[in-house]
């Protein structure tokens, strides 16, 4: 499983500047799929349990999820039915 700590994420907006220079890997990885069209939920599903090692539904995937949204960096966009990442 890639290390993960919400809470040394920075609390501003995303930029791709700030995408790009974001740890681990697997985080930049996790946003950039979610650029343009979004991800599906099978796909991030298949996302989280490749580079992650995590379940979709299991606590560490939902904090994971919960801090991205809470700094409004990745989202559920209900309309798209797709996970989205919003710059800026």
């Amino acid at each position: 499983m890639a290390s993960f700590d919400g809470a040394q994420l920075p609390r501003q907006p995303l930029s791709m500047g700030l995408l790009l220079s974001l740890e681990p890997p697997e985080l930049r990885r996790l946003l950039k799929s979610g650029l343009r069209l979004g991800l599906a939920p099978p796909e991030l599903e298949q996302l989280l349990c490749q580079d992650w090692g995590l379940e979709a539904g299991s606590p560490e995937a939902d904090t994971l999820l919960a801090a991205l949204a809470e700094r409004d960096w990745f989202r559920w966009n209900p309309q798209a039915e797709r996970w989205k990442t919003h710059l800026g």
